[in-house]
């Protein structure tokens, strides 16, 4: 029998052997299906990391762009780099003097990324749009230049 059944059934038995109502027999189902989702969502998260760190060790920042590349494919994404780490060390050192080398974790975490983010989802609607009409014109951006 499963730590979960054991669970169950101490549930079950619990007080003066009386079946547990509807409400604590649906309090129990939601907390153990919400631990069960925790534990799906940490296996992916671990899994993830093993297989990104995986790659780094093995094949360095190539591997990464073509892990990059073949998420963007499986996903039906255009992904593109924003910023870079040594654009947030290069800023650092020019303007204070300083380095830091958990930088980039704290520029994940700022007000001007999450800014810059906001931005580019609002830009991202924009030029969608754009890159639609261009398709259906078929014009290419050298014979738009051209004009």
């Amino acid at each position: 029998m499963s730590e979960d059944d054991e669970n169950f059934y101490e549930f079950l038995s619990d007080g003066d052997g009386d079946m547990p109502t509807p409400a604590e027999l649906a309090v129990w189902l939601s907390d153990f299906m919400s631990q069960s989702q925790k534990a799906r969502q940490m296996y992916r998260s671990h899994f993830c990391n093993i297989i990104a760190n995986r790659i780094w060790d093995e094949f360095g920042v190539e591997g990464m762009c073509d892990l990059m590349i073949a998420i963007d494919k499986k996903a039906g994404w255009i992904s593109d780099i924003i910023i870079e780490d040594a654009d947030i060390h290069d800023a650092l050192f020019k303007t204070y003097g300083v380095y830091d080398n958990d930088a980039i974790i704290k520029a994940r975490m700022s007000r001007e990324m999450i800014e810059l983010n906001k931005k580019i989802w609002r830009l991202r609607r924009k030029y969608s749009k754009l890159i639609a009409e261009e398709i259906f014109r078929g014009v290419s951006p050298e014979e738009e230049d051209a004009n």
